[in-house]
């Protein structure tokens, strides 16, 4: 009972006054943007641009500017093209990343630590090193402003290809060699054993590049230029334009953008979690 009474002590001795209350300033400063955003979406335009700001939240509140956006924007036709476009980006990356991952955990060839030094070193390059190079192939091989172009484009396996390759390495090779014994070749193994185990990570990979081609605005400004393949990022920003002075139309779009991407990642968050720790410890 002592030892225990000594425990809980120390346990609550971990709390302090001070790290609570810089946990909430920091939470109020990442939450403030979406709090203006919900609160302004509902607003009328006056509140938004009067001095000082009206935020009160439910005061006033209207759907005139959801009604708006619905009517005035093709945003069901943009989420369709994201989602279709992520999709399909996401999908081809998990495949990469997981194959290269396993030749370069589990298969050895030659040159095998020069190749996954270079996958690494891409790592290190800024995405916008590559733009003009790939534009120039997308237009010389007439794939500028069509899905499989952008697909092809946007496709950056770097990062999926090491965690994959770190996930693989931890699993036991007593599995492959079981796998091996009852005359699996490398196909079978990969689908039987590597495939099943490496869900996780595939989740992580997927979600990862998922968002990060559903928020690409730049790389998608320069290979989209017709009407039928705008995306959200590109919609968002052309609506924008229209709604120069209307604020609150702004925030609605934005807000009506973000709901989908939140209810996806939170769904999937138990994936991304476990998948960005597979592989942190190996044994």
């Amino acid at each position: 009972m002592g030892k225990g009474g000594l425990i809980l002590k120390s346990h609550k001795k971990k709390y302090s006054i001070p790290s609570t209350i810089w946990m909430v300033i920091v939470v109020c400063i990442v939450m403030a943007p979406l709090f203006i955003m919900a609160v302004g979406a509902f607003k009328p335009n006056l509140s938004l641009i009067q001095t000082p700001v009206d935020l009160v939240p439910f005061k006033d509140f209207t759907l005139n500017n959801v009604k708006k956006v619905l009517a005035e924007s093709e945003v069901f036709l943009w989420l369709r093209n994201s989602f279709i476009l992520s999709f399909a980006v996401a999908c081809t990356t998990v495949f990469i990343s997981i194959c290269a991952g396993y030749s370069f955990a589990k298969i050895n060839f030659r040159g095998k630590v020069v190749f996954f030094s270079i996958v690494i070193a891409t790592m290190m390059m800024p995405k916008q090193i590559l733009m003009i190079p790939n534009y120039l192939v997308a237009n010389k091989l007439h794939l500028q402003d069509t899905m499989v172009g952008v697909v092809l484009t946007s496709i950056a396996p770097a990062f999926g290809i090491f965690l994959s390759r770190q996930a693989i390495s931890s699993l036991p090779s007593e599995l492959f060699d079981a796998a091996e014994i009852d005359g699996c070749g490398e196909v079978d193994k990969f689908f039987r054993v590597v495939v099943p185990l490496s869900i996780p990570t595939v989740g992580t990979i997927g979600i990862l590049s998922f968002f990060s081609t559903f928020n690409d605005y730049i790389w998608q400004t320069i290979m989209i230029s017709g009407k039928s393949l705008r995306t959200l990022p590109i919609g968002m920003s052309y609506f924008a334009q229209l709604q120069n002075n209307n604020k609150a139309a702004q925030l609605a779009m934005a807000l009506i953008a973000t709901v989908p991407l939140t209810v996806l990642f939170v769904l999937c968050q138990k994936f991304f979690i476990k998948g960005a720790t597979a592989g942190a410890v190996k044994g």
